[in-house]
Parts: C-alpha cells; structure tokens; sequence
C-alpha cells in the first residue's frame, strides 16, 4: 500500500489496485482515522462514510474529507482502512451515521426599486 502521506495521483493502473470504501466494507475492515498532532482516533464503518460522502473513493482520496473533532485540524489527520482480530471488536468504539441534516439558511441582497 502507498505511503499514508501520498498527496497526488498514481497511474490510472496502480490507482485501481488501492482499496476502495466498497472493498473494504466487504472485507469487514473499519475505517481508521487518527489525528497526528492530539492523537485523537475514531473507528467508522466504510458503508457509513459512503453514505456521508456519496462516492466510492480510495483510501489516499478519503484523508482529505477528515477533520479532527479536537483540534479541528485537516493537515495532520492519517486515515487507512483497518482489519481487526475477533478479541479486538468487542467493547471497540465505533462512530455510527445516524442521520444528515441539511441547513437551509436565506441569503439577502439589497436590491433598490
């Protein structure tokens, strides 16, 4: 797997083989994201964060639609997809999408007659 702090694009061939939000939902992996600077970690299912986003991206494509709860840092946030043991699941704190709300909020102008 490419290096976590790879920010470009790979070749068209080499990017098809990085595992996508689909793929690792059906390999049962969670998606892990970490903030480097206050060392914040939450675990959330794949499906959830398709949902969210509305696409099915890879795993270097998805470090950039994170933001720290915290610190509410972009930069330092390090996301990958990961695999846990059967002893580690129970009692793991897993982020669950309940519900997305949209704000509607007016925009005026001042228009003179």
């Amino acid at each position: 797997m490419p290096a976590s702090n790879y920010r470009g694009r790979a070749h068209p061939y080499l990017e098809n083989k990085i595992p996508t939000l689909e793929d690792a939902d059906a390999l049962g992996q969670y998606v892990r994201a970490g903030c480097l600077r206050c060392k914040t970690v939450r675990f959330y299912r794949p499906a959830d964060i398709k949902a969210l986003i509305g696409e099915n991206i890879h795993v270097l494509r998805l470090q950039d639609k994170f933001r720290c709860d915290a610190c509410r840092s972009k930069e330092h946030m390090a996301v990958e997809f990961k695999t846990l043991l059967a002893r580690e699941i129970p009692g793991l704190m897993v982020r669950e999408l309940v519900e997305v709300r949209l704000v509607k909020r007016p925009i005026w102008r001042d228009v003179q007659l």
